[in-house]
């Protein structure tokens, strides 16, 4: 494979928010990497000793990462995030897609480098499936019911605080994905986050957020590229606040879940149409899979899907005072269980 060497000036794939600094690009099969070397220079993170193989730590006192090369995910600051592409180990060095730099460690490293034109003010929020599409069952319940209830909780928590917000659907109606989209486009300052349960056959436990699959890269349960994927969809206008907002809303909602590692399945990327046809900052949240007898008699609870509308609000308010830092002094109170303020 011919090694390509340029000396970039973080232009590409739209970033001119990445100042301009010289990085090595290579080109591996059809996708583009920069060395870890100048990864962690830039973002100050100390270069770890190389020994092929092994699991690597990066620290810079402020976020860490922890991954094992030649894997397709990557803690960072302890939240299991997919990547587009592996993090991989050639020429006896460590490379990260460009696609990664820029779509995920870039807005999560420096959110406050994110470019907006807008200060964010509501949500959005819209309850998966409805009426006649019931989505997920369990014994007692099924998806439909339960993230309308969720969706209803995470509402009044909001409007507590003082967060205007619009609910796709308030009863049990079907609701079509196209007007889900066409409802949210009338809010051009507001944020989407969807809100599904799961379900599996022969398997499937755990917590999971969805965000919009940057242009050019696979979705993570399929792991192939189509000639569609390479499309621009109105949804990664928005991919630096798309992933922010998911990597704050899952941060929060695996701490549901303290004893149980296995409960983060990660944040993972996909092409849902309320996510690709979507101009908001958009998210869809999995509380968990109906499917499991452990975690579907959780869900049954009114008390668990309070808990879990509560650690989506703590996602939503982060992400507000983190694009918009004027607002932090409203917006910086937190939720308890019990209703208090934290």
């Amino acid at each position: 494979m011919p090694l390509i060497r340029i000396f970039l000036f973080f232009l590409f794939l739209g970033s001119s928010f990445l100042k301009a600094e010289p990085w090595h690009l290579v080109q591996f099969g059809k996708s583009q990497y920069v060395p870890l070397e100048d990864f962690c220079r830039f973002y100050h993170f100390s270069t770890p000793d190389y020994y092929p193989s092994q699991p690597i730590h990066l620290s810079n006192g402020i976020n860490s990462l922890d991954f094992l090369p030649n894997t397709s995910f990557v803690y960072i600051d302890g939240v299991k995030h997919w990547l587009s592409f592996p993090i991989v180990e050639r020429l006896g060095q460590i490379w990260i897609s460009r696609t990664d730099l820029c779509c995920l460690f870039e807005p999560l490293l420096r959110p406050g480098m994110i470019p907006t034109d807008r200060l964010y003010r509501g949500v959005v929020i819209d309850p998966g499936h409805g009426g006649s599409d019931k989505g997920a069952v369990s014994r007692k319940g099924t998806e439909k019911n339960y993230a309308l209830d969720t969706a209803r909780r995470l509402a009044a928590l909001l409007k507590a605080r003082g967060i205007p917000v619009v609910m796709t659907r308030n009863k049990d109606v079907f609701v079509s994905l196209d007007e889900r989209i066409r409802m949210a486009s009338h809010y051009p300052d507001y944020i989407f986050v969807s809100i599904h349960y799961n379900q599996a056959y022969g398997g499937g436990h755990g917590l999971e957020t969805y965000a919009l699959s940057p242009r050019g890269s696979p979705s993570t349960n399929s792991r192939r590229l189509y000639l569609t994927d390479y499309s621009p969809s109105p949804g990664n206008r928005t991919d630096s606040l798309n992933i922010l907002l998911a990597h704050d809303i899952h941060s929060q909602i695996i701490r549901l879940h303290p004893y149980d590692s296995d409960m983060d399945r990660g944040l993972k990327r996909a092409r849902f149409k309320v996510l690709r046809e979507n101009s908001l900052p958009s998210v869809l949240v999995e509380g968990g899979f109906l499917s499991n007898s452990i975690e579907s008699s959780l869900v049954d609870h009114e008390s668990y899907r309070q808990k879990l509308a509560e650690a989506i609000a703590r996602g939503i308010l982060t992400f507000f005072n983190q694009v918009n830092p004027q607002k932090k002094k409203a917006l910086q109170k937190s939720f308890a269980s019990d209703g208090s303020e934290l």
